[in-house]
């Protein structure tokens, strides 16, 4: 079980390790394994993936006046939970709904009408460079296609509050995913934090 584990998380790694802007990725969600976990709690080891406040992830615009970016000030008061369920992903199933009642058209989901009003996986999120959140995610029906996004958001730099989430556009990536829906489906089983949106 854990070998299998073990081979799922490193395709999915290897699948992911670059980002779409061709550079290695800055933010990554971690799902510990089981003996990961142990050796997490026993140490002081800040896992790859978390948030270090003190750390800039964007290079998309100059500093605020108090040095804060504005994926700073985004992603401020992200904890683990948020990557994995958050206002730029419901912002993607809204868009992906609204496609499917026909409110926005999109040419390049055109062959994939019939999934995207089904529930789709996040593969992998991270800080965009141009601001707001990069995303990657797989339709629970069409496991096989990896799907990217940029979705960006305005800033209140004056309150730091964030609104007006806007996708620009979803591609099909060359990359495959080689876990099934049955796969996906027990991984999600085991590790609860994970969800289908």
């Amino acid at each position: 079980m854990r070998v299998l584990l073990g081979v799922i998380v490193a395709c999915i790694a290897l699948v992911c390790g670059f980002s779409y802007y061709g550079e290695s990725a800055g933010h990554t969600v971690y799902v510990p394994t089981t003996e990961e976990e142990q050796y997490l709690a026993d140490s002081d080891y800040e896992a790859e993936g978390t948030y270090d406040e003190e750390t800039s992830y964007s290079e998309e615009e100059e500093d605020t006046d108090d040095g804060m970016s504005l994926n700073d000030i985004r992603f401020a008061d992200f904890d683990d939970d948020d990557w994995l369920d958050n206002e730029y992903i419901w912002a993607l199933r809204q868009y992906l709904d609204d496609i499917d009642v026909s409110k926005i058209k999109d040419e390049s989901l055109k062959p994939y009408l019939k999934v995207i009003k089904g529930k789709f996986v996040i593969a992998r999120v991270e800080p965009a460079l141009m601001g707001g959140l990069f995303i990657m995610f797989s339709f629970i029906d069409k496991p096989e296609g990896i799907f990217s996004t940029w979705v960006y958001s305005d800033v209140n730099e004056a309150t730091g509050e964030v609104s007006n989430y806007t996708v620009n556009g979803i591609k099909l990536e060359d990359i495959k995913n080689d876990m099934t829906r049955e796969e996906i489906l027990k991984i999600m089983k085991e590790h609860p934090e994970l969800k289908l949106f």
